[in-house]
């Protein structure tokens, strides 16, 4: 990279401090990350599937099979791009330099999702393919890599790091969910539209919303710092490693797998249920786009509320009983909740209630960084260096692949139970209880199995206990 321009003093860290400061956590960990996500939930998430099949009309076995398969091609990206950034020496870090570049290219991919030209349906397919692997093999893929070492790379406090940690994934998971599922259901049913002459006003409304991702990841920039980086940079000694051996190191050390299998688990249940909840609301809460948009209000303010206040007392808990007790009970908790929420049906009483015992046990998920920080530096202490390039690359993957799955898996159910389509938000339709049912187990029947499964990976985690060859 070129040196002399991460030299300029715009480009230095806002934080002088060797201690994380208020500004730091707040504007880098939390605002910064927090709208990035927005875009992505936003542009990239439950919507763009809708745009597909009730803007576009576009279905079958290419739009069930797309979304996996350009994923498995991310995934061979992503282990590139965590090379470079392993390999990337600026006075600026090796990771930051890329969150800089990321906001840009991620307003310019999200932009190109929606803007299909009325062309062929052949045409329409070769930029859905090109425009959809832009965003998530590259603009994405940079993003997501470069900030997910954030928290590792900022400190080695552990209580310091516990909170990023909590913070960081806060931002990046409940606040975007709500802002963008309160909001766009709005959008949609009184601006928006469905159907094919709705595709104007998607592109504006999607386009303006991708140049958020800028200033967004100008600030995650400038108020964050990589004080691990700027240590091992200081020493003359400071050990490197090949990509072979980040890979056997990581996968020798059995707490690195946990790490890896949790996250992997949670990012399949939370995306699949993601993409889902439109569905669900408009189909199973309700019977059409206008009344669903009411529904999926009300499960984020008040289903799923408990998430954005319950940071606050996660922290005393976390800090009192430790990550793992509190992961443990919190995950049987949700596996609970979730369990009721399929079992309510159509009872929109019942499920908001029992939403709200599903979101109060899923708090732990806040913590997902600061187990990821954790195990990296276990696996520093076992083999004398750091794994992060690599670790950065499978995170990367597990998000990527996760949403693609996830996004495969949901439209394999509506082209295999018979989905149907409206063409306008006011059309009533009774979807066949097939369908109906498959959008239950999708939106809350496979997160039982993963939180009981999580929770179970947990009870045999041990850093901070274990001796050190284990």
């Amino acid at each position: 990279m070129n040196h002399s321009f991460w030299n300029l003093p715009v480009m230095h860290s806002r934080n002088k401090s060797e201690k994380i400061g208020g500004a730091e956590k707040v504007l880098g960990y939390f605002v910064g990350p927090c709208f990035v996500y927005m875009v992505y939930t936003g542009v990239a998430g439950t919507y763009l599937t809708q745009f597909y099949t009730d803007v576009l009309g576009i279905g079958g076995i290419f739009l069930t099979m797309m979304p996996l398969l350009s994923k498995l091609m991310s995934s061979i990206i992503s282990l590139l791009i965590g090379r470079i950034i392993d390999k990337t020496r600026t006075v600026q870090g090796k990771a930051r330099p890329w969150i800089f570049f990321s906001g840009f290219l991620v307003t310019l991919c999200g932009f190109l999702l929606y803007a299909v030209p009325k062309a062929s349906y052949a045409a329409q397919i070769a930029w859905v393919v090109v425009s959809y692997n832009l965003f998530f093999s590259l603009a994405f893929s940079t993003y997501s890599l470069s900030h997910s070492l954030m928290v590792p790379l900022s400190t080695r406090n552990t209580k310091d790091r516990d909170n990023l940690a909590m913070l960081t994934s806060m931002g990046t998971s409940m606040i975007p969910g709500m802002l963008s599922t309160i909001i766009m259901p709005l959008l949609i049913r009184n601006v928006i539209g469905v159907g094919d002459s709705a595709r104007g006003a998607w592109l504006t409304v999607m386009g303006c919303l991708s140049c958020v991702a800028i200033p967004a990841a100008l600030l995650e920039y400038w108020f964050t710092r990589e004080r691990i980086t700027e240590e091992n940079a200081a020493s003359p000694k400071a050990p490197t490693a090949s990509f072979q051996m980040q890979v056997k190191a990581c996968f020798h050390d059995r707490y690195w797998v946990m790490v890896i299998l949790f996250t992997l688990i949670l990012h399949i249940c939370n995306g699949l249920s993601s993409n889902t909840m439109l569905y669900y609301c408009n189909w199973v809460l309700a019977s059409s786009v206008q009344e669903g948009a009411s529904k999926q209000i009300l499960v984020n303010m008040i289903g799923q509320g408990p998430l954005g206040i319950g940071i606050f007392a996660l922290w005393p808990l976390v800090r009192k009983f430790g990550k793992r007790s509190v992961t443990i009970v919190g995950f049987l908790i949700a596996a609970a909740g979730a369990l009721a929420v399929f079992l309510s049906g159509s009872n929109l009483t019942m499920v908001l209630i029992c939403l709200m015992i599903k979101s109060i046990g899923s708090l732990p998920m806040y913590v997902m960084s600061a187990y990821m920080a954790e195990v990296i530096d276990h696996v520093e202490v076992q083999n004398g260096f750091r794994t992060d390039g690599f670790t950065a690359s499978v995170i990367s993957i597990i998000t990527t692949v996760a949403t693609g799955l996830s996004q495969t898996l949901l439209l394999a159910g509506i082209h295999a139970f018979g989905y149907l389509s409206p063409t306008s938000t006011a059309e009533v339709l009774v979807q066949p209880a097939a369908m109906r049912h498959f959008f239950s187990w999708s939106f809350v029947g496979v997160s039982v199995f993963g939180y009981l499964i999580c929770a179970v990976i947990m009870m045999f985690y041990r850093i901070g206990r274990a001796p050190k060859n284990s």
